[in-house]
Parts: C-alpha cells; structure tokens; sequence
C-alpha cells in the first residue's frame, strides 16, 4: 500500500495543475474548486525538483499510483508507482524520527530547556493546513527592520564573509547607513541573506 492523502482544492495554484486534465471537457466533468484531490507522498526529486504526485479524486485512493497523475512542481503528465512512497516507509520513517522537543535518543526522554530569543510574526496563511503536504507557501513572516539594523551594526568582518559580502567597504557603507537614517530595501540580494542568517534561521 502507498501513503496518498484526500486533499482539498482551495486555492488557484491547485485548481491551475488540474488545468491539462479539465481541457475540452464539460462544465460537470471538470475539477472544479472545493471538489476533492488526492495526493502521493515525495520520494524522488527530478531536475532538482520534488515530484508531488496529484491526482482526481477517486475513492480506491491506491488505483491512482498506476495511472498517470499531475507533478504539481511543473504540471506535467506523469506515470510509474516509482513516484510514491509507501506506506510502511512512511510509518516506518515517523517512529525513527528525532524528537525535537526532547533530549535523548532512548528510554524516557528529557524535556529540552527553551529560551526564546526573538519573535516572528506571522500572517493567517499558518493557518492553511491542507496546503502544508504541497509545501505551496511558507508562512509569510514579518520581518523586524530595528532588529536587522541591530545586526547590520554588529556584524563582524569574519561573519560578513561567511554571508557573502566580500568588500569592508561594502559592510561599512551599511552600518554607515544605519547610524544616519536606516533607510534600506529589505529585498536586495545582500539584505536577504542577512535576513535569513540571522533572522529566518530562528525557525
């Protein structure tokens, strides 16, 4: 058996992969927002990409892993169980994962000691679980300008190699910056890989 989930269409980007399969048919034939979808578990990646096998919905949900089904990372047709993960890999794989919120591997675990260091704040996107299996979006996060600008300030030589900006001068000219009016555009290449270095990594 393969582990394959009933999902529901709630947005445009599922309702668009459908788009191949609704062509040329009537109104009542098409998959239409709110029907029901099914989709496989991840196992292989093409191209550097994940294969995330859709497929319509169908109450024998293990018929569809031998019929061709939608890739939703490109839309295109494909076929072959080799896409789908099974099921006893899935269960097997969830009781060997880490517990993260513990410390220990066997036996009784300790609870782990957490400190908060920050916060992020998010949108109620968090709240749409059922397109967590799709990884369609991340939760949109806000980012903090005045604790990125506390970082650019304390940004050291060493760590601003390691985050890509080659130039003292280059890092001089934004801490320059933030002490005169802290003004930036937080979607530049280098103002993106502080955020996520030193912001997005608290997740």
């Amino acid at each position: 058996m393969y582990a394959i989930s009933r999902l529901t269409i709630t947005t445009p980007n599922i309702l668009n992969r459908f788009k191949k399969l609704n062509e040329g048919k009537p109104w009542n034939e098409q998959i239409k927002p709110f029907n029901f979808f099914l989709v496989g578990f991840q196992v292989i990646k093409e191209n550097n990409k994940a294969v995330k096998p859709l497929a319509p919905f169908t109450k024998d949900y293990q018929k569809i892993v031998y019929e061709p089904f939608i890739d939703y990372e490109t839309g295109e047709i494909k076929e072959g169980s080799q896409y789908f993960k099974s099921l006893s890999r899935t269960i097997l794989q969830y009781v060997e994962h880490l517990e993260n919120k513990f410390d220990g591997e066997i036996g009784v675990l300790e609870r782990k000691h957490i400190q908060a260091d920050g916060l992020v704040y998010i949108g109620k996107e968090a709240n749409n679980i059922e397109d967590q299996p799709l990884d369609i979006t991340g939760a949109q996060a806000f980012i903090n300008e005045e604790e990125i600008k506390q970082k650019i300030l304390n940004i050291s030589p060493k760590e601003a190699k390691e985050l890509g900006i080659k130039y003292r001068s280059t890092l001089k000219k934004m801490k320059d910056r933030v002490l005169k009016d802290g003004d930036f555009n937080m979607n530049t290449k280098v103002m993106r890989m502080i955020i996520d270095y030193y912001y997005m990594k608290k997740d």
